[in-house]
């Protein structure tokens, strides 16, 4: 292993030199090899890591790059958030780890089906404002894939919805409460209100609460350890948005994916929620990229130029505010998790850096 220093740089790169062609994954997921033992080329990373301590990628504060279940590639390098035992707000990535626990807590035969109807999975609301024959339609599957109908801007200049939600007492009923906008299924609008839901919804499904039934059926399992999950002022888990890990723990949930939601032999997520979770449930139309969503989880579109780099387009990633990606790229055996403090359309950097660096390094 290689550690190089440089101001505030520190660069961890699993060695230079050329070695072995791995012919299987890794036994143990997160073991340490040389980026050319993986079939990549580390010149393109040299590069990339340059690139990123120059600014020309933003704020970007962490890069992590898996193949085959090995770690080739770490670098951290804002003093704000530091090194590799950092707990990293993870934002709405929280989102994408809420999706794999329905989905756990699915095939334990604990939750509702997708097609239930939403209102009567919360019998303690009896006095739902804005009441209408749409809302009463709305079903399990549209909170997941965020195309329940509700009248809600997450983007809004000034006040959004997300920030009122967060002033109200009580996060679920005010998302609960809001207008609707659309007919369920109509449409695709981000909405964390819906996400937030999932927290109830799963809590009395699983009789537990959230964080505890994710540390039992998620975390322990595949060894995160260095996290924790926030909570609303009503003392609900904050499944939108509320979770923060180190790089290295968002990296074990992405391999998990990688590997249909299996760990070192054990299915942890079953591997059907896996494959619809991260399917295409809705296209969209993006301020910067095109996508598509699935159940809390990001799809690209095919025109996304970044596609066009790749064979297939089966590429699905976990995303939080200001640049948190967790990208997965099944036919590559790929994961690269990123951190920054990038907003707006600098966001997509991160896409950037995949097309100037991380897919060019792929050498099969």
């Amino acid at each position: 292993m290689t550690i190089f220093l440089k101001g505030t740089l520190v660069l961890i790169l699993i060695g230079w030199q050329s070695g072995l062609i791995a012919a299987e994954n890794a036994e143990v997921p997160l073991t340490e090899a040389t980026p050319e033992s993986q079939n990549l080329d580390s010149a393109h990373f040299k590069q990339a890591v340059a690139e990123i301590v120059e600014g020309k990628y933003g704020d970007m504060d962490a890069l992590l790059i898996l193949r085959n279940n090995y770690l080739v590639l770490e670098h951290y390098t804002s003093p704000l958030y530091h090194g590799r035992n950092y707990r990293r707000p993870a934002k709405s990535i929280t989102k994408s780890v809420t999706s794999a626990l329905v989905g756990i807590a699915q095939g334990q035969g604990k939750m509702p089906p997708l097609d239930s109807n939403l209102l009567e999975l919360f019998p303690q609301y009896t006095d739902i404002a804005n009441m209408d024959m749409r809302k009463q339609k709305i079903t399990l599957e549209h909170v997941l894939s965020m195309t329940a109908g509700f009248e809600w801007d997450e983007f809004a200049v000034g006040d959004t919805s997300e920030s009122k939600m967060i002033r109200s007492q009580d996060w679920i009923k005010y998302a609960l409460d809001q207008p609707m906008s659309h007919s369920p299924g109509e449409k695709w609008v981000y909405n964390g209100g819906c996400s937030m839901m999932l927290s109830d919804i799963l809590k009395n499904a699983t009789e537990t609460d959230v964080a505890d039934y994710a540390k039992k059926y998620l975390f322990d399992p595949i060894g995160i350890e260095n996290w924790n999950w926030s909570i609303t002022r009503e003392n609900t888990t904050n499944t939108a948005f509320g979770i923060a890990m180190s790089r290295r723990d968002m990296a074990r949930f992405g391999v998990l994916f990688l590997n249909d939601g299996r760990w070192q032999g054990k299915q942890i997520v079953p591997e059907e929620w896996v494959r619809k979770s991260t399917s295409v449930q809705v296209l969209g139309k993006g301020d910067y990229f095109p996508y598509a969503y699935g159940y809390q989880w990001w799809r690209l579109q095919d025109q996304e130029p970044t596609v066009g780099m790749l064979a297939i387009n089966d590429a699905y990633f976990a995303l939080g505010f200001g640049g948190q990606f967790i990208f997965v790229v099944p036919h590559l055996d790929l994961v690269v998790v990123s951190t920054a403090a990038n907003f707006g359309p600098d966001e997509s950097l991160f896409l950037k850096l995949l097309r100037d660096h991380i897919f060019p390094a792929v050498l099969n």
